[in-house]
């Protein structure tokens, strides 16, 4: 399998680079908040999935091939 970036248009690039930012910016504004408002809950609970997911999306975003 590779991996590479290269294949994709700056474009396409720089949306994710974007992309990633405002997860990013979602999981700061998140773990902020829930401390913030003293909810009664942990801030992985969901930055947790929200990364997990995201670096699988990418993942799979990096592996795919065009035929």
């Amino acid at each position: 399998m590779h991996m590479g970036i290269a294949q994709y248009s700056r474009r396409v690039r720089w949306f994710m680079a974007i992309a990633w930012l405002v997860i990013l910016a979602k999981c700061v504004l998140v773990w902020w908040a829930i401390g913030h408002w003293n909810v009664p809950f942990h801030p992985l609970w969901v930055v947790g999935p929200t990364l997990v997911f995201a670096g699988l999306a990418t993942l799979l975003w990096l592996a795919h091939t065009p035929d």
